[in-house]
């Protein structure tokens, strides 16, 4: 048995004795996908889904579970928080209902008294993904919100996943589903802060399923600690005339993989899902984008951009089907990305696949350093060399800050991009 294997059946053990009366259902679900995960193994750079991405930094930490013992005295103020928003809280894994504030109009549930009724949420559907089958297997915290069939949500519901002061590398495997019912609405902000000095691992799945006529905001924010490893899974099911838009940025973690599988699953679908990356040093951010059109008029459209500098290195793969006799399809994907260094790479692969003759797609990637023209032009007006840099980059940033439909959301979104630009132009 490989190391890295090794390492995680021990855990898997600790798990299993940790909770010795769990429901035998779920007992069963997680020996499954755990087979499933050694089965598999960790990928290599000879899985072609896979291939730009060196996740061997994985084998060389001993992380273990996150237990009780691991929950630090809680801070005061709460890192994060954007203001206007409900919260569901958890730190280092742990739930914290005290420091929550959730509306009367959803369903917040843990654990296994949402397994028990939602066993087919919980179910590994992607086969070929060794930390969805080990998230599956080692689930150790998350939560689920519902909404009932037309229910709208006045404020953005927040869920903040920190961590913070650990004494040993851990690692955590949290599962989230958001279900929203037939003709509802709600906005959903997922979370993610670090502050720590040593690494961490963190696997997330998340599992959102909109009903006919739902609409859902989803924004994700990933900043966690430099020395970080976050893998994540998130996976959308539209059903008829639902909306979605999704917009997740990325600034933490030295190793950062986050796949994204949106399928639609009647007709009449509307999905925009965009991305912003700002990495630097030598942080590796891979984003893995696979849609889906199954059926008739369903529309999705795709903007990622990355913003990199130094050493570091990104992957964008993205990837539209559509299904034979699908009617009335329209996709958009395109991947935009500025080199602030040389030394940065840049990984792109946009794709289409198409099996009807009845649709409208289109595609493109474009790599480029800061427009000479456009830094000349500003630098005529008076502008200083770095003011004019700062404003190219943040006009770059723009159109994906713009997706942002909450105010605070955006602030705060805007706040930590026009932050981290100025840290690159000052250590550059």
């Amino acid at each position: 048995m490989a190391r890295e294997i090794k390492q995680f059946q021990k855990q898997f053990d600790n798990l299993l004795a940790y909770w010795p009366n769990e429901d035998p259902e779920l007992r069963k679900l997680r020996s499954k996908a755990f087979d499933q995960f050694k089965s598999l193994g960790l990928p290599t750079k000879q899985w072609e889904e896979w291939q730009f991405t060196d996740f061997s930094s994985l084998k060389k930490i001993n992380f273990r579970l996150s237990q009780s013992k691991d929950l630090p005295q809680i801070p005061e103020n709460i890192s994060g928080r954007i203001p206007n928003s409900y919260l569901i809280y958890i730190v280092n894994g742990h739930y914290q209902k005290d420091l929550s504030e959730i509306p009367e109009s959803i369903s917040i549930s843990t654990g296994i008294d949402h397994f028990q009724s939602n066993k087919e949420l919980y179910i590994d559907n992607n086969n070929l993904n060794p930390f969805s089958a080990l998230n599956t297997s080692m689930m150790n915290s998350g939560i689920c919100i519902a909404l009932d069939s037309n229910t709208v949500i006045d404020k953005p519901i927040q869920v903040i996943y920190s961590t913070i002061d650990i004494l040993n590398p851990l690692m955590n495997h949290p599962r989230f589903i958001f279900q929203l019912g037939k003709n509802s609405e709600a906005t959903i902000i997922e979370h993610y802060k670090g502050s720590t000095e040593l690494a961490y691992f963190i696997n997330p799945v998340s599992n959102v399923i909109l009903e006919d006529n739902a609409k859902l905001c989803h924004f994700r924010i990933e900043e966690d600690d430099a020395l970080a490893n976050h893998i994540a899974s998130t996976n959308y099911i539209l059903n008829s005339d639902s909306q979605l838009n999704s917009v997740s940025t990325s600034s933490g973690s030295k190793l950062f993989r986050h796949n994204i599988n949106l399928a639609f699953n009647n007709k009449g679908g509307y999905a925009t899902i965009n991305g912003l990356s700002t990495i630097k040093n030598d942080q590796h951010h891979d984003q893995h984008i696979i849609i889906d059109h199954f059926h008739n008029a369903c529309q999705s459209e795709q903007l990622f951009k990355y913003i990199l500098s130094d050493r570091s290195s990104g992957v964008f793969n993205g990837k539209v089907v559509v299904k034979e006799n699908t009617q009335h399809t329209d996709a958009d994907q395109a991947n935009k990305n500025l080199l602030l260094s040389s030394d940065a790479i840049m990984n792109t692969n946009p794709q289409l696949e198409i099996y009807s003759e009845d649709v409208k797609c289109s595609h493109g990637s474009t790599t480029g350093q800061i427009d000479s023209e456009a830094l000349f032009y500003l630098q005529s007006r008076g502008i200083s060399k770095s003011k004019s840099i700062e404003l190219i980059i943040n006009g770059f940033a723009k159109d994906i800050v713009e997706q942002i439909n909450n105010e605070d959301v955006k602030n705060y979104i805007n706040t930590k991009v026009t932050n981290w630009i100025e840290e690159v132009l000052i250590d550059a």
